[in-house]
């Protein structure tokens, strides 16, 4: 089945619009799938399409009988539902745009997330689906087609409008939750082993949201985060909440805690500042900084300025996501970091992976020449833990090994 253009479903439009009275109209728009036709091909594009033709026949079933499904034929990726507005099921048939915002936000739950997953395999970024909605009162003095246009319109601003606002509420909800970081933000943490022995030689200090929430995910709170230009200060949360769980955790031994490169910035953890963090019982000497290659690349000097800062109160350094693909891994390998931590994603099936294995061989091999140890992460089954042994790999992370440990209850909570 074929979404009709709205030409082809004007007339039908335009009587709906006359004999009602007025007319509303929720719009999904699909704008972002340009970027992808631009970018990949026709095919690609005209492949994604069929994709989501479905998704949004079935959003229509969600309507009553007599609103019709369009799609916006001046601009391609807009979807339309043209909207009865009388009888909405209500004793006295008595219209309010509170009916109409509440279609709005049955369309956006029906197919947003869906359609968002799907563009997001091309875009490889979070990819927002704006609906909105919109109304026009018929009036005799102006054609049908010009009145469905103009509606047509008015969604779209719609549209705009409530994705600024579902903005507004994201910012505010994460401005909430970094005031109140003690109650909202937790920390489990990873064992770090000897894969020979399985001893543990440290942990790994990794941030969680409100438990229970949709935030609880590191991906979706250091996300949001993104979103708003708040990582900076997401991060001195997690980091502070991190010292602070270490605490009670209870554990002895050597942590490793993420951070950014401006945190040499940041004057609540330099000089003799740095020691509250870490409470009366944990020494610099004791934490490694964890920096992921790509912001190692874009923040050289800062990264720089930190080894420097840091590794003279006693703190070491890691290179995280080493061989994500950011840069060259000579370039990060000399920059004076004592441990290299292979991404998982060359972990994943290295035992069926030729190209990978070579790959961790010459990090293995600059890590030996600049005096930095080597550990695997995202490690888990049998067979990848071989293989990275039989490489040299001594040290690696992984639900092979364990899973994180919430201090709280001490024991591996869901994966996330």
């Amino acid at each position: 089945m074929s979404i009709p253009t709205f030409r082809e479903v004007e007339d039908r439009v335009g009587h709906l619009l006359r004999s009602r009275g007025g007319l509303g109209a929720i719009l999904v728009d699909l704008t972002p799938l340009a970027r992808i036709e631009r970018r990949f091909g026709v095919a690609i594009y005209e492949s994604l399409r069929t994709q989501i033709d479905p998704v949004m026949i079935e959003m229509r079933s969600r309507f009553r009988d007599g609103d019709l499904l369009a799609r916006d034929e001046r601009e391609g990726d807009r979807f339309l539902v043209f909207v009865d507005l009388g009888d909405r099921r209500k004793p006295d048939g008595q219209f309010t745009v509170a009916d109409l915002s509440k279609l709005a936000d049955r369309a956006e739950e029906a197919v947003a997330p869906r359609l968002a997953r799907l563009i997001q395999t091309y875009t490889r970024e979070r990819t927002s689906v704006l609906v909105g909605h919109g109304t026009i009162i018929y009036s005799p003095l102006e054609s049908a087609e010009r009145q469905i246009l103009r509606l047509i319109d008015d969604a779209q601003k719609g549209s705009v409008l409530r994705g600024q606002l579902k903005r507004r509420e994201e910012r505010e909800r994460l401005v909430e939750l970094l005031f109140g970081y003690e109650r909202n933000i937790w920390t489990v943490f990873q064992p770090i082993v000897d894969m020979g022995s399985r001893q543990i030689m440290a942990h790994e200090a990794l941030a969680r949201g409100p438990r229970g929430s949709d935030l609880q995910s590191p991906a979706a709170l250091f996300g949001l985060a993104e979103r708003h230009g708040m990582v900076d200060e997401l991060e001195r949360a997690c980091r502070r909440q991190g010292f602070k769980n270490w605490q009670k955790f209870g554990v002895l031994g050597r942590l490793f805690v993420n951070t950014v490169p401006s945190t040499v910035r940041d004057t609540s953890f330099t000089g003799r500042g740095v020691l509250d963090y870490l409470g009366p019982t944990l020494s610099p000497r004791l934490v490694t900084l964890e920096i992921t290659e790509r912001e190692v690349i874009e923040n050289l000097s800062l990264y720089r300025e930190a080894t420097h800062a840091f590794t003279e109160m006693g703190f070491t350094f890691a290179i995280d996501d080493l061989g994500a693909g950011y840069s060259g891994l000579e370039t990060v390998a000399t920059l004076g970091a004592s441990y290299l931590k292979i991404d998982m994603g060359l972990v994943r099936d290295v035992h069926l992976k030729h190209v990978n294995r070579q790959v961790i061989r010459a990090i293995l091999d600059m890590g030996e020449g600049v005096g930095a140890s080597v550990i695997a992460e995202g490690i888990e089954t049998e067979e990848e833990a071989k293989v990275l042994i039989d490489l040299g790999i001594r040290f690696g992370q992984g639900y092979y090994f364990a899973r994180p440990i919430d201090p709280s209850a001490k024991t591996a909570p869901p994966k996330q």
